[in-house]
């Protein structure tokens, strides 16, 4: 397995470095987060080239209804799949794949491969954007954090929510979800962090309860295992400590937790959010519901 870390590590090591120029020690007890199975029968799919590709149907809203399969995949990147998994990615039917990865992203890993008639939609979101300098109590507590590596991926995730433009491209995929012209795909880089927040909102707004939702973002740890493990090990021979580098490939409860909560800070509360933040009125909302829910 070819390790990651030209295309993430360095990326995350260098978003947080331009954010917080210091040298960012090892966590004292930062142990990798457990692999959580969702409480849903989760439906992975197979894409040869590509990881984390599922379906996010399954889930139970409080109403009793349920999500829906075959409408909504979630993924990490699809830029290296091969013919084979093309083919796999044509058997779902898609209308239309939703890149979230930055443009430089874009440019390190390459464009995704997609077969003919699917839409590839760009909304790049920059997961250490600039609107972070803005939020100087956050970034002072990553700074001066013992877990530095852990307090910058929570203080990205407060990014997603306050960032306008990041907030943009959460609402072209809901949107185009709520259009119902065919099944939709999105991802980012390890389909983990942006993918794991749009994901959350999404089932958020259909109704699914926090312990779903929650099961839903974390079961990427398990996903990316075997990766993760592959990287750690040969960043550990070139001399870089894994504890340092563990929080930039895994996700956290704590992570999402932040999101949350700059949206209770922003917004106070989540339909705010989803009405004033991402500009989703209820007749979209109501679309989404009829559409994903059974």
């Amino acid at each position: 397995m070819t390790p990651r870390t030209p295309r993430l590590v360095s990326a995350a090591l260098a978003g947080a470095v331009a954010l917080a120029p210091v040298t960012l020690p090892a966590p004292a007890s930062a142990a990798p987060a457990a692999p959580v199975r969702s409480t849903s029968a989760v439906r992975d799919i197979a894409v040869d080239g590509a990881v984390n590709v599922r379906d996010i149907g399954g889930y139970t809203a409080r109403d009793g209804r349920h999500v829906r399969y075959g409408l909504v995949y979630r993924s990490a990147s699809l830029s290296k799949v091969t013919a084979a998994g093309i083919a796999q990615l044509q058997r779902l039917g898609l209308s239309a794949s939703v890149d979230f990865r930055s443009q430089l992203e874009v440019g390190m890993s390459g464009a995704d491969k997609l077969p003919a008639g699917v839409t590839p939609v760009a909304a790049n979101i920059n997961a250490f954007s600039p609107t972070l300098l803005t939020m100087l109590p956050d970034l002072l507590k990553a700074i001066l954090a013992q877990d530095k590596s852990g307090e910058f991926m929570a203080l990205s995730y407060r990014g997603f929510v306050h960032d306008p433009d990041a907030r943009k491209q959460f609402t072209t995929a809901l949107k185009r979800i709520a259009a119902g012209q065919g099944p939709v795909l999105y991802h980012c880089t390890e389909g983990k962090d942006r993918t794991g927040v749009m994901t959350a909102v999404l089932l958020t707004i259909l109704g699914v309860p926090k312990a779903q939702v929650y099961a839903d973002y974390l079961r990427s740890n398990e996903e990316l295992a075997d990766q993760n493990a592959a990287e750690l090990a040969e960043l550990k021979k070139i001399g870089i400590d894994p504890a340092l580098v563990e929080p930039f490939l895994t996700v956290r409860a704590s992570y999402l937790d932040t999101a949350f909560d700059q949206i209770k800070r922003d917004y106070g509360t989540f339909g705010a959010f989803v009405t004033k933040g991402l500009g989703i009125d209820a007749a979209t909302q109501a679309a989404l519901r009829h559409r994903l829910l059974k």
